[in-house]
């Protein structure tokens, strides 16, 4: 099945919307705030128009998203004996912002089990063939982006409000990724997007400060040994960082607590390529970004990941050494840049 990766068929949303009564929602393990601000912002439409909701993720919300669930929260994490038996009854899964059911974990033989229950909105590139129904664009800046032109799309059809939760919601999907609106496809129509959630309740001023200015004292001494693992290469092109499992015990620090660090050697001149290997429990975790022509998505691929062109990452669950690991990726790297 050939998945088209610039589709958002607005009338078949609707009467995907219009026929579900009980709707769940997931997103990829390891949410980001586009992932939990599209959570958030269309579970709270759906409400509003007497939808069923349940909001069931594989991964904990990290701390600095909490703000976005406040009030009456929807985001639960995934329990077998709580949620079994309500994600085999729904009659709708939407999946938000991943394409692949490995990704969702915990939720992924749900999806598996019916695809013809299974619907997909999403930004990222080549979406594996498990759902029935595909909302992609993979030109958008966001998966908050498409879900306020969906919403919107439907609304004068089906009805209900962004409230204020869901406004401020899907400002913050979009804000992080478009890295505070610096990355590639921040266009007019995405400042025009956001101004609309501002007059709806979404504060601009606050959400920064819970994303970014929240941080708890072991990630200033994170980021403090993540820069000390720099490395140059390829000319000055590249700049290869990690973290281990052993600095983040030393330190008391989190997983979660390295988010950002792959974008931080981009403060250089002339870096086009930035990798940052996490060791985890169990294998390795990739961040990839680049610049221009350079491909991040070439680079996470070569180790069965994938992402956008620009921003990309991978999960590598081989367990081995570290310099075996850095040497495929400096191997691969060297390739894409020539």
């Amino acid at each position: 099945m050939k998945i088209e990766t610039l589709k958002i068929d607005t009338a078949a949303f609707v009467e995907l919307i219009r026929n579900a009564n009980s709707i769940a929602i997931t997103t990829h393990v390891n949410p980001d705030g586009d992932a939990l601000g599209s959570e958030v912002g269309l579970a709270e439409w759906l409400i509003s128009i007497g939808k069923n909701v349940s909001v069931i993720n594989h991964s904990p919300t990290p701390y600095n998203y909490f703000f976005l669930d406040t009030g009456t929260p929807i985001i639960e994490q995934f329990d077998v004996a709580k949620h079994d038996a309500l994600l085999k009854s729904v009659d709708l899964l939407l999946v938000l912002d991943v394409n692949d059911p490995g990704r969702i974990r915990s939720i992924g033989p749900y999806a598996l089990a019916d695809r013809s229950k299974v619907a997909i909105i999403d930004h990222h590139l080549e979406p594996k063939d498990f759902a029935r129904e595909y909302f992609i664009d993979t030109e958008a800046c966001s998966t908050g982006e498409l879900i306020y032109r969906l919403v919107t799309a439907a609304q004068p059809m089906l009805g209900g409000e962004i409230t204020p939760k869901a406004a401020n919601a899907l400002y913050v999907a979009i804000m992080t990724d478009t890295g505070s609106f610096k990355f590639p496809r921040t266009n007019s129509g995405v400042f025009r997007m956001c101004a609309d959630l501002l007059d709806l309740g979404a504060d601009p001023v606050r959400s920064y400060n819970e994303v970014y200015n929240s941080s708890p004292p072991a990630r200033l001494l994170l980021m403090r040994e993540c820069l000390n693992s720099l490395e140059y290469q390829f000319n000055d092109r590249m700049a290869f960082q990690t973290i281990t499992q052993a600095q983040l015990k030393s330190i008391g620090a989190n997983e979660e607590d390295v988010d950002g660090f792959v974008q931080m050697p981009f403060q250089v001149g002339g870096i086009v390529l930035s990798a940052f290997l996490l060791e985890l429990k169990e294998g390795w975790k990739l961040s990839v970004r680049s610049k221009g022509d350079v491909s991040a998505a070439a680079l996470a691929q070569a180790f069965g990941g994938n992402g956008h062109f620009n921003a990309a990452g991978a999960r590598i669950a081989e367990s081995l050494p570290f310099e075996e690991i850095k040497g495929k990726i400096r191997r691969k790297a060297g390739e894409i840049l020539g």
